[in-house]
């Protein structure tokens, strides 16, 4: 369970930076358009916690629909794909 844990948090740092270049805003932007301070979201783009389940209900509300249902699919293959690599 742990490694999963691992896993997303990695995952939504990298979408999370991905996001906020794509549409050019800044550390302070997506502060404010996730509900957390500036240094909340500092620390939580360059890994040192990972995100809330309130903090990541806002990051997929920000996003179109499809963006949010490919997020959750992307990361579900990338689950399975650790499950087939851990079954051998």
């Amino acid at each position: 369970m742990r490694s999963y844990k691992t896993l997303l948090q990695r995952y939504l740092k990298i979408r999370l930076r991905s996001y906020r270049f794509t549409r050019e805003l800044t550390q302070e932007q997506m502060a404010e358009l996730l509900h957390i301070s500036p240094r909340a979201y500092y620390d939580l783009e360059n890994g040192k916690y990972g995100f809330s389940a309130l903090t990541l209900v806002f990051f997929l509300s920000a996003l179109p629909a499809d963006e949010a249902a490919e997020l959750l699919q992307e990361f579900r293959r990338k689950v399975d794909r650790d499950k087939q690599n851990n079954a051998t």
